[in-house]
């Protein structure tokens, strides 16, 4: 009697449990402006809507799954499977509201997603403003009458799908790939941190980034971990974090096949860039801009960009132990424009790095006190370092092998120390003085400072 009782109460909870999906699933949902989905225990909470009129959007609300969204709109103008395993078409933006937890995964039991292929269609895209996670899932832009992804144009005018992460919280990016994505508009510029305050907490890792107008954007973000994955093919940027970006690691990642590998720009600061293999962009490998500081490039591989590793208008950063190979103008650059507006390349320390068959090894213009230690240079075509601008470099702790550090221009000042080197043999600007070929410094002893202008060079060798 007590068991008959107790299944009887079991379903007669059931029963008040799915009465507001059965309601939902019989009610036509042209009669609606908004659906709505109750999830996580919360009867009646308003969990996914579907706003219709003006945004297209469906948002949301609670703490659901990609499950809970396909098991509510039941419009296939809005959502349609494609016929393929776990593979859809979503014809409206998704929105995931502030204190909600949203999942997305590939896996496919019978409470999870299955979700494989998101295509996004048109301009709609993915905004986050509380948490996401996306674990083994492709999503694209996606155009419905050409049955195809939308590719862009080089000035980005082409409105697409994008993912949007504003002022988000602790989103996890996994094992996933994003292609076909983004414009030259902010929050829609691809994978976007921008909007509404600051994106922080954020895993990305093992993940594919291709086609994309900005593969990484960020914006005031912090505590953001991009490791393991693959950018290529990316029309404007690979990894940009800007405007404040701090407390960021770059690490693990391939980075190949774009105009720009990973540049910081804009006050950003405790930045990490470790690990990377950075190969084939047309630009530059690593780039330090305007006012970057406090930030590490090491342990990176560089080959065949113009520029291996860039310095501009930045100050107090490290870049050592990487490996530059096949730069078609220099290895490391350290750079101000010739009116400075966002600060100073200087007291900079690059160290232990290994630059290999570029027409220049490290080239300093009008940048200032950049201490150059340790670093070996080979194959280099034109000059081991080059000085433009009134620039000044420090060498300490060097081994030279002939090295050739010239100035170019008409710079009045261009200034070179070589310090803690040992004993040095200087050739050429004056150091045939008294019928001597070259002169002997000991710079243990005391710096060797030589002014260069005019086009002067020097040739050093240890001895």
């Amino acid at each position: 009697m007590m068991t008959s009782l107790w299944k009887k109460s079991i379903n007669i909870a059931a029963a008040v449990i799915l009465a507001p999906l059965i309601l939902i699933s019989t009610v036509p949902y042209e009669e609606h402006h908004y659906l709505r989905f109750a999830a996580e225990g919360g009867v009646g909470e308003e969990c996914i809507e579907y706003e219709e009129e003006e945004e297209n959007t469906i948002t949301i609300n609670c703490n659901a799954s990609f499950l809970n969204v396909v098991q509510t709109i039941s419009d296939t103008e809005i959502l349609q499977t494609t016929g393929r395993p776990g593979e859809y078409v979503l014809n409206a933006s998704l929105e995931v509201a502030d204190d909600a937890t949203f999942e997305m995964t590939s896996s496919s039991s019978s409470s999870e997603d299955g979700l494989q292929y998101l295509k996004l269609a048109g301009e709609n895209g993915i905004i986050v403003y509380g948490k996401i996670l996306i674990d083994g899932v492709k999503i694209t832009s996606w155009d419905i009458e050409d049955e195809d992804v939308i590719q862009q144009d080089r000035n980005g005018t082409i409105s697409r799908g994008f993912v949007q992460f504003a002022a988000s919280e602790g989103a996890q990016i996994l094992n996933s790939e994003f292609g076909y994505l983004g414009y030259a508009e902010p929050g829609q510029r691809g994978f976007d941190l921008f909007g509404e305050g600051p994106s922080h907490d954020m895993e990305i890792r093992d993940s594919k980034f291709h086609n994309m107008w900005f593969a990484f954007y960020s914006n005031s973000a912090y505590n953001i971990t991009i490791d393991g994955n693959e950018y290529y093919n990316n029309i404007k940027y690979a990894l940009d974090p800007h405007t404040t970006t701090h407390d960021m690691n770059i690490t693990r990642n391939l980075v190949h096949n774009n105009p720009a590998g990973i540049i910081c720009s804009d006050r950003c600061y405790n930045i990490l860039i470790e690990g990377n293999m950075v190969q084939n962009n047309s630009q530059y490998g690593i780039h330090f801009s305007r006012n970057m500081t406090d930030s590490i490039a090491r342990n990176n591989q560089i080959t065949n960009s113009t520029s291996g590793i860039v310095i501009s208008e930045s100050s107090n950063n490290q870049v050592y132990n990487n490996t530059i190979e096949r730069a078609t103008s220099q290895g490391i650059l350290l750079f101000n424009p010739s009116e400075p507006d966002d600060g100073l390349t200087r007291n900079n320390l690059v160290y232990n790095n290994t630059i290999s068959s570029s027409p220049i090894g490290i080239n300093a213009t009008r940048s200032y006190d950049n201490i150059l230690e340790n670093n070996r240079l080979s194959d280099i075509e034109s000059n081991e370092y080059r000085l433009a601008g009134n620039a000044s470099i420090i060498i300490r702790g060097q081994e030279f092998d002939n090295a050739l550090i010239s100035e170019i221009g008409s710079a009045p000042r261009n200034l070179v120390e070589i310090v803690d080197s040992g004993i040095i043999e200087v050739r050429g600007a004056g150091a045939d003085e008294g019928g001597r070929e070259a002169d002997l410094y000991n710079t243990d002893i005391e710096p060797y400072n030589r002014t260069l202008n005019d086009g002067e060079s020097i040739t050093v060798s240890s001895s």
